[in-house]
């Protein structure tokens, strides 16, 4: 197993609490202690949870992956409250990339990641010495337009990101290939309710569901992303 990152915050675990006696000094009993027990569990989490996925050889970290893909498979990872997911790429928009599918590690603290929700998603994934983790909450659901094109609905989220106050970027409308729908209501795992609005004009309301009517292309979807979050969380 190479050395990283995480692996490393995991020994920095284990050597934090050996100091957390009542003298500030380390524990004699380090290896029988509590604490060093379960600073052991949660290396060998992470040893056991990279071991789950495809490693692809990237020697660097942090390198960004972005891209079109169709899911393939996204399902709970054994022992771990992580998910594995598995995408053809059907279009690169950032970065590059050796094969036709990925293999990465999402994580969600709502439950399964929203993204397996839809069929086509614009993904933003980060490597981690050969083993590729999802930016967390990062995705927009993209469809195909009547021009053969990827876009996705208007992003509120990322128009709203304080990063993208001025950005000369403005949802245009976009004719998609077929209707893109989303519920006006939606009930979460935990049986939980909740009401969603869209806004006019970017969206029509139908009945119980918002038609979208305004979006933007992948291209543009990808900049709103790295000026906003992207660049929030120092990738770029």
């Amino acid at each position: 197993m190479k050395f990283n990152f995480q692996v490393a915050i995991a020994l920095m675990i284990i050597l934090i609490e050996s100091c957390n006696s009542p003298t500030g000094r380390a524990k004699k009993s380090l290896p029988n202690s509590d604490s060093a027990a379960n600073a052991a569990k949660t290396l060998q989490s992470l040893v056991d949870r990279r071991g789950q996925v495809k490693n692809y050889g990237v020697n660097d970290s942090n390198r960004l992956f972005v891209f079109v893909g169709e899911k393939l498979m996204v399902e709970p990872m054994a022992m771990d409250a992580g998910f594995k997911a598995r995408y053809v790429i059907l279009r690169k928009v950032y970065g590059e990339f050796p094969e036709d599918t990925i293999e990465f590690i999402a994580y969600d603290h709502y439950g399964t990641p929203a993204f397996s929700n839809f069929r086509h998603v614009l993904l933003y994934v980060s490597a981690d010495s050969g083993t590729y983790y999802h930016q967390k909450y990062m995705y927009n659901d993209v469809y195909l337009t009547k021009d053969g094109r990827w876009a996705g609905a208007y992003a509120r989220e990322d128009y709203g990101h304080s990063y993208n106050k001025r950005t000369k970027i403005k949802p245009v409308k976009i004719d998609f290939a077929e209707t893109v729908r989303y519920p006006l209501n939606v009930t979460a795992e935990e049986g939980v309710q909740y009401k969603f609005s869209y806004p006019k004009p970017y969206f029509r309301i139908e009945g119980d569901s918002a038609v979208a009517i305004y979006g933007n292309y992948i291209e543009e979807l990808f900049l709103l992303k790295r000026d906003g979050y992207l660049t929030a969380r120092k990738i770029f």
